[in-house]
């Protein structure tokens, strides 16, 4: 009945390694003492013992990809939940963690946390804009233990462009489908006359689009988001006794939005699944981020090099949306039995008669919140022999401070002939006034054994982690202090110079937020790796399985979340994920043409081990055995193309199976899954010249319209077909 009784003999083919590195002898003038990557090359990923995909500058170009969940869907073991139709705020799980607002992933920027505040309130709603990135590196289970906080099922790794050491300089424009636009302007350069040590790479963007939701009333529904950034950098001399470089990097972001959680019946959705109801006119998302980035790396000596990371990073956000109804029967009863509240399902229409519009008052609250971090981390590499064994040392620590205020207000409106006329209440509590923060100390050691074709490593990481929250509201103050010592071991062997297998198990961590009570237990988990990797000329294949096995899961409230207070946590008991992860990629070369092929896929299955009632509305009344929410059993990208002479053509297939939005078994029902869906997509480039190129893609051309959730508030759509033409000129 239970997962580990019925992991099919698929899922057992593929285990990885703990910690992961790379040297610094081993890295590009580019990249050289530049400790901003987890994986490195793609060199360095061949020999990983460990799993872990690497999406270059190419792969992020080939469909002008501004949203990372369809970037991805290149990396085995992901899964997304889709919601606003172009990525604003990914839900991003991997290896079975929940999805919701990748809160239970380590997110980073040049192997920077990230997140607005990742210990304090884990769900980012920020998230770097991946089309200005270099590179994004995935690791997953063991690999990404010395990285943290979050560790059970792994990191990103967003990697920005370096200063380049000669002039240059680009222009992306971009147009498409809802009026969506992209512009984005690059500048670097390390001049002569500051004698090659100081260089500089800036970054503008904007993008937006009308987006491709209708309002009842016609209003807005689109978005625009900025990014500015700057990087200064600075590199010892050649003659200069010690190695070094020096980064500033500087970063401002924002966005206006028209986005909300309110979603449509069953039945509307089939009607129309690109409406939006006019309870929703008033819905708007505006925020800002900015950071500041000092990174420091030196090499002192051939065997012994250190790395400095300071940062501080705010992130401000103010949410005005529909959020059910004051005083009434809460937004889900209603959308899920339109048949019974008609007068409800009326006034979000726009269509309630006048004289009954004061009877129902539609809640709009402005979820309005200020977050901040601030740390600093020391890591340290060296090398040494012991016999004819190697190995690399690699130890760090790292402060880190977060916080979050939550201000939640709330105003009510009657619906009067399409439009929200605000009640004239003036006086309503607060939903939530609270100050919350973290601070969180970091160490870890590993030590990586090359001993002849074996790769082996050992490492451990310890963190400890203090916690409090005030409640402005009830003037009451909690505190909490957690701690855990998680260690890793994993080993790869060179079994023939094209073939070698990888095996390993750790004990992963996701902390519990400072707003719970001991009774709620941190997420904790041992996890397990085993696998092949193959690598032969252009062909390179990976089959790896993994199995995590929970001692206690974690379901974390939302403001999105009906009956619970924002920050509540509850236990989920014991839990048990399982899957294979197959990834292939190879090119045919026929004359002068090149046939690429990509194949990712995952399997993957779940199973709660115990029966229980949860307040927390995501889980409700629970079985044992029952599978996890939001988790396909199937998940697939096919991609193949042409390149010949300046043309190249991609074609992609991206499937994900049916998935459940409430813990079940069997059967699926209609109104609690999201439905398998398959998507195509087409990328045309033509390189006009060496410095000018143009693309044309397409996305979803079937134009195949799939709910994708109705969390929180009904259901809401893919994205339909979008065509996009963008041109690109280097300077």
């Amino acid at each position: 009945m239970f997962i580990n009784q019925r992991i099919s003999t698929s899922v057992l083919i593929g285990l990885g390694l703990v910690c992961s590195g790379h040297s610094l002898a081993d890295t590009t003038k580019d990249t050289e003492l530049n400790t901003v990557t987890i994986i490195g090359t793609d060199e360095d990923l061949s020999t990983l013992a460990g799993s872990a995909t690497r999406i270059d500058e190419a792969m992020i170009s080939e469909f002008d990809s501004t949203d990372l969940n369809d970037l991805l869907t290149r990396t085995p073991g992901v899964y997304i939940r889709y919601e606003d139709g172009y990525g604003l705020r990914p839900n991003i799980g991997i290896r079975g963690v929940t999805s919701d607002r990748s809160q239970k992933i380590t997110l980073m920027e040049d192997g920077v946390l990230i997140s607005p505040a990742p210990y304090t309130a884990p769900a980012a709603y920020y998230i770097p804009n991946v089309n200005r990135m270099q590179n994004v590196e995935v690791v997953k289970g063991p690999a990404a233990i010395q990285h943290g906080p979050h560790t059970i099922g792994g990191a990103i790794n967003m990697i920005t462009r370096p200063a380049p050491y000669e002039a240059e300089g680009s222009l992306d424009l971009t147009y498409g489908s809802d009026n969506y636009y992209k512009g984005r302007v690059q500048l670097g350069d390390t001049p002569d006359s500051l004698g090659g040590q100081w260089g500089y790479h800036l970054d503008l963007m904007s993008y937006g689009a009308e987006g491709f939701k209708e309002l009842d009333n016609g209003d807005d529904t689109g978005f625009v988001r900025n990014d500015v950034n700057a990087k200064l950098q600075w590199e010892s001399h050649p003659s200069a006794e010690y190695v070094q470089r020096a980064t500033l990097k500087l970063g401002y972001a924002d966005e206006t939005s028209d986005e909300t959680y309110l979603g449509l019946t069953d039945d509307d959705f089939k009607a129309t699944p690109n409406r939006r109801y006019a309870a929703s006119q008033l819905d708007q998302f505006n925020s800002d981020h900015t950071q500041v980035h000092f990174l420091h790396d030196i090499e002192l000596s051939p065997t012994f090099s250190l790395s400095t990371k300071v940062y501080q990073q705010t992130f401000n956000r103010s949410w005005n949306k529909f959020d059910g109804f004051i005083d009434g029967v809460s937004a889900q009863d209603v959308l899920a039995n339109p048949d019974i509240f008609v007068t409800e399902m009326s006034a979000l229409r726009g269509d309630i008669a006048e004289a009954n519009s004061q009877d129902v008052t539609i809640d709009v609250t402005n979820n309005d919140r200020t977050y901040g971090s601030h740390g600093v981390s020391l890591s340290g590499e060296y090398l040494t022999y012991t016999g004819d064994i190697e190995h690399t040392l690699r130890a760090g620590v790292r402060y880190h401070h977060d916080y979050v205020e939550r201000h939640h207000t709330q105003k009510g409106y009657h619906m009067v002939n399409g439009t929200l006329e605000f009640d004239g209440v003036d006086d309503r509590d607060p939903k939530t006034l609270n100050e919350a923060s973290s601070d969180a100390i970091a160490v870890f050691i590993n030590d990586e054994m090359i001993i002849d074709d074996w790769a082996i490593n050992l490492g451990v990481r310890y963190e400890t982690i203090d916690g409090e929250v005030t409640n402005k509201l009830t003037d009451t103050r909690t505190t909490r202090s957690q701690s855990i010592l998680a260690p890793g071991a994993g080993a790869y062997y060179q079994l023939t110079p094209e073939l070698g297998v990888l095996a390993g198990v750790y004990k992963g961590f996701s902390p519990a937020g400072p707003a719970s009570d001991d009774s709620v237990s941190p997420e904790e988990s041992i996890n397990y790796e085993y696998g092949v990797r193959y690598r032969k000329g252009e062909l390179s294949a990976d089959a790896i399985g993994f199995f995590s096995d929970y001692s206690n899961l974690i379901g974390r409230c939302r403001a999105s979340d009906s009956g619970c207070t924002v920050g509540d946590e509850f236990n989920g008991g014991k839990v048990q994920v399982a899957g294979m992860e197959f990834t292939l990629n190879h090119a045919v070369n026929w004359d002068r043409y090149r046939f690429p092929i990509e194949v990712v896929y995952t399997h993957t299955e779940s199973a709660f081990q115990s029966s229980f009632q949860s307040g927390f509305s995501q889980w409700g009344v629970v079985d044992a055995g029952d599978e996890l929410p939001y988790l396909p059993k199937h998940q697939a990208r096919i991609s193949s193309g042409v390149e010949f002479d300046r043309w190249n053509i991609i074609g992609a297939v991206r499937h994900t199976g049916t998935a459940r939005e409430v813990p079940g078994q069997g059967s699926y029902a209609d109104d609690n899954s999201t439905r398998a869906h398959t998507l195509f997509d087409l990328s045309l480039a033509w390189q006009a010249t060496n410095t000018l190129q143009a693309r044309l893609i397409g996305e979803n051309l079937t134009d195949q319209q799939v709910i994708v959730s109705r969390r929180p508030f009904g259901a809401r759509p893919s994205q339909p077909l979008t065509v996009k033409a963008a041109v690109r000129w280097d300077f």
